[in-house]
């Protein structure tokens, strides 16, 4: 699973992202295309359109994990308490006048998804939200700075992209075009991608598609194993119940062949999520449905074509151009902070409001009683 998000061989050594302004993305964006020819560019799409299309089903609590759900609901004041300051180190990666977004991020849909994932054991599930929460509160995951993580996507290797059949974002992969220097920024960069897939989900969406570019795979392509483990740690521990489907086009034999000697020890869960393509293959033996053993399936089953990357075998004419598309995450990111600000300045006029209230229902009770 190293390579699916689109690591390289990087250095481990923690050497600091160095901050890229949004004037230079044009001089850099000839580095991000290839063969783009003399098509027009196209802006990337972060909102989902209204769609009568199905949305892809949410597994219902049984009773016994509904029991688990409401305990920890009923301790949510808890688990909020005394939460540590923002690290230091975070600090020269983030915009720290971005608020805390704990209350809206603790819904009752995240709760529903930490029991789903510790298999509804109530302190598992306790334990595994409150330590999401002091990550959240120390390292402000959702504040991370597009200046910071600019440089990790010059070449177009990973990033949001519209949505599949099930209104679900998609994260196009595209492993041969890799960049990176310094493991750590790359995994904020997916970590940022993450957040915007989250904060771009319609109502009844809660997982994200990978459409992975398999075509160039090798194993130059994976990274070293301390990086892999922090990463797949942080999706565990931070991301559980995120990812929907991971569909890898054109897998080479070789990674196929290990696939299917590994696969077995799998966790069904998670092994029901991986699916291989090969658009050429059109209703052959190889392709079968969801419902069977075999992860080979349609594109049409998750795609509409119409919808999907050319470069993904899709129809859709859009080529990734950083000079378009990183200005795009960047608006993205000051309109998000500019509504928190004043989601929190509200928050703040009720809470003043409130208080006062109280203090005149109880001038009021003393005047009573005197």
């Amino acid at each position: 699973m190293r390579s699916l998000f689109g690591f390289s061989k990087s250095e481990d050594a923690a050497v600091q992202a160095t901050p890229k302004t949004s004037e230079k993305v044009a001089h850099d964006s000839a580095e991000s295309v290839e063969n783009k020819g003399d098509l027009p560019a196209i802006p990337p799409v972060f909102d989902c359109e209204p769609s009568d299309g199905p949305l892809q089903d949410i597994r219902s609590l049984s009773e016994d994990e509904q029991k688990v759900f409401d305990k920890v609901k009923a301790d949510i004041p808890e688990l909020v308490k005394d939460l540590p300051p923002i690290d230091p180190e975070a600090l020269k990666f983030i915009d720290k006048d971005v608020p805390l977004d704990i209350e809206d991020w603790l819904t009752d849909e995240c709760i529903a998804r930490y029991v789903r994932a510790r298999k509804g054991v109530y302190e598992d599930t306790k334990k595994a939200l409150r330590k999401t929460i002091e990550w959240r509160a120390s390292t402000r995951p959702h504040a991370l700075r597009p200046d910071v993580v600019e440089v990790e996507n010059r070449t177009g290797k990973m990033y949001l992209n519209g949505f599949d059949k099930f209104s679900r974002p998609v994260i196009y992969m595209y492993n041969h075009k890799q960049n990176t220097k310094e493991a750590d920024n790359q995994i904020r960069w997916v970590i940022c991608t993450l957040e915007m897939c989250i904060r771009h989900m319609r109502p009844g969406v809660e997982k994200v598609t990978l459409a992975i570019d398999a075509t160039h795979w090798g194993f130059s392509n994976s990274v070293s194993i301390g990086t892999a483990k922090k990463f797949l740690e942080i999706l565990a521990n931070h991301y559980p119940e995120r990812l929907g489907r991971a569909v890898i086009f054109m897998p080479p034999r070789f990674f196929v062949a290990f696939y299917s000697l590994v696969s077995p020890f799998i966790d069904p869960v998670t092994k029901a999520k991986v699916a291989f393509v090969n658009p050429n293959a059109v209703n052959d033996a190889q392709t079968q449905s969801d419902n069977n053993n075999s992860p080979w399936i349609q594109v049409e089953d998750c795609f509409d074509r119409s919808k999907l990357e050319k470069d993904c075998y899709g129809n859709w004419e859009f080529q990734y151009d950083h000079a378009v598309y990183w200005p795009a995450v960047e608006t993205e990111f000051a309109q998000r902070k500019e509504t928190m600000l004043q989601n929190e300045k509200e928050k703040q006029q009720a809470h003043a409001q409130d208080q006062g209230e109280q203090q005149d229902e109880q001038q009021e009770e003393q005047k009573q009683d005197a």
